[in-house]
């Protein structure tokens, strides 16, 4: 897989949750562990896609159109599901 994508605001569990964990075990490291998961490997992940529910649970097929933002370490995109024909 080589592209992720979420309705939710992050992969991440809430911060307030993440902070008082962090506080309470000084594992400062918990922090945005969904965005480091794809440190060791090529892929992209998407957040607050709309209108999942519309697509079929299998038969299609998604494309993504980046903006790049100059100096930015993320950005938005366009995505597209293409639909196999049944």
């Amino acid at each position: 897989m080589k592209v992720c994508g979420t309705d939710a605001w992050s992969w991440d569990a809430p911060l307030k949750g993440v902070a008082e964990k962090a506080k309470a075990t000084g594992q400062w490291d918990l922090f945005w562990e969904g965005h480091k998961a794809g440190a060791e490997t090529i892929y992209c992940h998407m957040e607050k896609l709309a209108n999942l529910h519309q697509l079929p649970s299998t038969g299609f097929e998604v494309m993504c159109f980046p903006i790049k933002v100059e100096n930015g370490s993320a950005g938005w995109c366009r995505p597209v599901a293409l639909l196999t024909e049944r």
